[in-house]
């Protein structure tokens, strides 16, 4: 696999990673709760978008990472997970609170 590339799972490889028994994952596709792609007559998940679903479910709390101040320690549900204290993110912040600042004057 090359680097960056995302394990593709099947529903049983989903359920052990998830550590349910396999109709419980089928369950979650009946009601389209879990994040998946049919692929012909097969379900698919990536492992990814799987672990992010689970903490997607956690309490903002559960979320926080430690060691972060509290701004930037959230993480944001979905299929990214980086660093959340990078540097384009600072000016991105930045600019965004420019943008929201009460005009004074």
């Amino acid at each position: 696999m090359g680097e960056g590339a995302e394990r593709v799972l099947t529903i049983r490889e989903a359920a052990a990673l998830l550590k349910v028994h396999p109709n419980t994952i089928r369950n979650l596709l009946a009601e389209g709760r879990i994040p998946a792609a049919r692929v012909g007559r097969q379900w698919r998940f990536l492992e990814g978008e799987l672990v992010a679903w689970i903490r997607s479910g956690y309490p903002a709390p559960a979320r926080m990472q430690s060691g972060a101040p509290t701004k930037e320690a959230l993480w944001h549900s979905g299929n990214v997970q980086e660093n959340t204290t990078s540097s384009s993110q600072h000016l991105t912040e930045r600019s965004l609170d420019a943008l929201l600042e009460r005009p004074t004057g």
